[in-house]
């Protein structure tokens, strides 16, 4: 192009004087001038927008000025945007937030967690048991090393089974402290039961609860329990997310926090977003620590804080009372020397890692009270500010049309004539008869849950021989990438024309593992050029984006999981350039996988349960998953769209006569949103709906109000 490329990394850790905010506003000119592409994330332009704002509240006014002008005759006046990945960068999944304010702690702690403490056990215990009868419905993974159940649920009547359950149980025994129910009447713990169950209780019960006794002593517990069960909190914690996959620890991150956060894929922490629900936060967070255990350094803070606490003999008696095979001198606190660090590591911290009582005290005493905090307000910009209509047109690429239907309404998707027939060509070339689906419930296994071993030992045994793992589905979580590449070369020793296999390091940077155990980046290794001596993993993380020249003759086996939409699978096969001239697939079809794809063929067709699953059935399963994504996907879209609209009439009012724009306090504080909230706030029968459990149902109500009627139809 022969044009000078410019950077912007701007973020709120970019905190510009207004020495520093003029220079930028030179360079931008320059860049004006000089016809030079302006190279940027979408959240550099979103945070840009927000500290515009962020200023102008803080009364910094120079400064807010130089923004805003900067913004108006750079950013909306002068440039043309070009969107990669657009797709992407428009997804309701993509929110840039400011907080704004004194952090304090969020309501009803440290009573909060408590109690979620308590329920998270009792799910455990009643999922357990919901297994023996819905071996095909709850997932329970029993973990050799941690002895804590893994738990999901895989589909709507186990959840509603497995909660029911835990309410019932509730209702009948209470919590201490906060929801002491034992003692009342069977109809009022009926009432309260149908209060905490019903988004929508009747006026009757609903007047029943909130004006008893009961109500004026535990209105906080009852809120509380009435949000985790009628707000779906912990359906959606254990039914839609999984560990390591969708959620986990990120130890790397900075500012530092022990709080679970969203990960973009398989052990890959989304480097600034967090969750935003407190009581997703606290639930995913425990569950990261029950699944995962504490670190040595985390067990010796636990224990320094214990030491230093009124009640430190008993607290550690109800640590150790439920500890099998702990040996005998520990049992009493006195018995515990945390000078002799190589002690405690080496025969106290491996009985106290997973133990209930320790992560729970962790959690509560040193994590949750310091950083379980909330801000009075926030900024927000989402895809939508993207796709603001501007003076020059945007132009944005994407290799998918899937997410039409949830792009602003700004932004139109242009079907090319010369394009129209790639989505077909893709699915022609998989539905082609080299491709094949494996059913794993067929195989010798005796869990619904397979290993990673267990996955590579199928893999070894498969014909056709397979040489590639796209694990799109991320079926692979026990292990790591380096692992998985070791594990795989040690069962294919037999095979001399195997040398090493490639796979994504923790840098995201393509390696190569031979069978001396050198690991060297793949670019400058010997294997570059000898892809055909090479076996190759793909996490789920790099199964789009990485470009490898496979030989002709290469099969690859895809896994399956919970929630894959059409464009993911396509891209993870896409991996296979040759797909359709030589190079196969085979799709590894887990048994969750298995119950939903039967369920959907038998509901749209003539066939049998019993019919074989073919890869055509793997696709209209994909495609529906894609349906599903889009749904509930709208009350996010609409909720962002709605704040767009209301925030660009602010924007608009921003203009001058003379055709400048000005911003003050005032104007700014109206792009304030509500971020902190009371329990009674977020989860009570507010009479306008605008809790958080009628605002599910709001959002897409205002879909409607809008005319998007089009859309959503569409979709359904």
């Amino acid at each position: 192009m022969g044009r000078r490329v410019y950077h912007m990394p701007f973020s709120r850790n970019v905190r510009p004087s207004i020495e520093q905010a003029k220079f930028l506003q030179r360079h931008y000119q320059e860049c004006r001038r000089q016809g030079g592409v302006l190279l940027l994330q979408p959240e550099n332009i979103l945070s840009f927008q927000l500290m515009v704002l962020e200023a102008a509240i803080k009364k910094e006014v120079e400064l807010s000025d130089t923004l805003l002008q900067m913004k108006a005759n750079f950013f909306d006046e002068y440039s043309r945007d070009i969107i990669d990945e657009s797709d992407e960068n428009f997804s309701v999944k993509f929110e840039l937030i400011y907080t704004i304010g004194l952090q304090t702690p969020i309501d009803y702690a440290p009573e909060r967690w408590a109690i979620i403490q308590q329920i998270l056990g009792l799910v455990a215990k009643y999922a357990v048991k919901a297994s023996r009868h819905l071996p095909k419905s709850v997932e329970v993974y029993m973990a050799t090393q941690s002895k804590r159940p893994r738990i999901r649920f895989l589909d709507k009547n186990a959840s509603d089974q497995v909660l029911g359950l835990v309410v019932d149980h509730l209702c009948q025994y209470g919590l201490l402290p906060g929801f002491p129910v034992s003692r009342l009447s069977k109809q009022s713990r009926a009432n309260i039961r149908d209060y905490i169950t019903n988004p929508r209780p009747s006026r009757e019960v609903a007047s029943s609860v909130e004006g008893s006794d009961f109500w004026a002593s535990s209105s906080q517990s009852l809120l509380l329990i009435r949000g985790l069960f009628a707000g779906s909190i912990h359906d959606f914690v254990f039914s839609k997310k999984r560990w390591r996959v969708n959620y986990g620890l990120d130890t790397t991150r900075e500012p530092n926090t022990r709080l679970a956060v969203p990960y973009r894929a398989k052990d890959n922490p989304s480097q600034r977003s967090e969750f935003s629900q407190p009581d997703v936060v606290i639930s995913l967070t425990l569950i990261c620590y029950y699944y995962g255990g504490l670190t040595d350094e985390e067990l010796f803070l636990s224990l320094c804080h214990l030491l230093k606490s009124d009640q430190a003999y008993g607290e550690y008696q109800s640590w150790v009372q439920s500890i099998e095979n702990l040996p005998e001198a520990f049992r009493q606190l006195e018995g515990v020397n945390i000078t002799d660090r190589q002690l405690c590591i080496n025969q106290l911290f491996p009985h106290l890692r997973y133990a209930k009582g320790v992560i729970d005290y962790f959690l509560a005493k040193i994590v949750f009270t310091k950083e379980m905090k909330e801000f009075p307000h926030k900024l927000s910009a989402s895809g939508w500010d993207l796709g603001r209509i501007k003076k020059l047109p945007a132009t944005g690429f994407s290799g998918t049309n899937d997410s039409q239907h949830v792009l602003p309404l700004t932004v139109k998707q242009l079907d090319l004539p010369a394009q129209k027939h790639t989505n077909a060509l893709v699915l022609d070339n998989l539905m082609r008869p080299e491709n094949s689906a494996t059913l794993l419930s067929t195989q010798d296994s005796h869990s619904a849950v397979w290993s990673a071993m267990q996955l590579l030992e199928l893999t070894v045994k498969m014909n056709p021989e397979i040489r590639v793992i796209l694990d799109v589905g991320a079926q692979i979580i026990d292990l790591s990438n380096k692992d998985v590449a070791k594990a795989w070369l040690n069962l294919v020793q037999a095979k001399q024309d195997i040398q090493a296999v490639v796979f994504c390091d923790d840098e995201d940077e393509l390696s190569v593992l031979d069978r001396q155990g050198h690991i060297e980046r793949l670019q400058t290794s010997p294997f570059a050029k000898h892809l055909d001596a090479c076996l190759v993993f793909l996490d789920e993380a790099h199964t789009r984006g990485i470009d490898l020249r496979l030989p002709q003759s290469y099969r690859a086996a895809v896994t399956l999981g919970a929630n894959l939409v059409k464009d993911r699978l396509v891209q993870a096969c896409m991996r296979m350039r040759k797909l359709g001239h030589g190079q196969s697939v085979v799709f590894y079809v887990p048994e969750e996988i298995e119950t939903k794809v039967r369920a959907l063929r038998t509901a749209n067709s003539d066939s049998t349960v019993d019919d074989p699953i073919n890869v055509l059935d793997v696709l209209a399963w994909s495609i529906s998953e894609t349906w599903i994504d889009i749904r509930r996907s709208f009350p996010i879209w609409a909720t962002q769209g709605n704040t767009f609209a209301r925030q660009n009439d602010y924007w608009e009012s921003m203009c001058q006569p003379d055709g400048e724009k000005a911003i003050n306090k005032e104007l700014a504080a109206k792009f304030l949103e509500e971020e902190a909230q009371t329990l009674e706030r977020r989860y009570g029968l507010q009479p306008q709906g605008s809790s958080f459990i009628d605002g599910l149902a709001q959002s897409q109500t205002q879909c409607y109000e809008r005319s998007f009627k089009d859309i959503l139809s569409s979709a359904t």
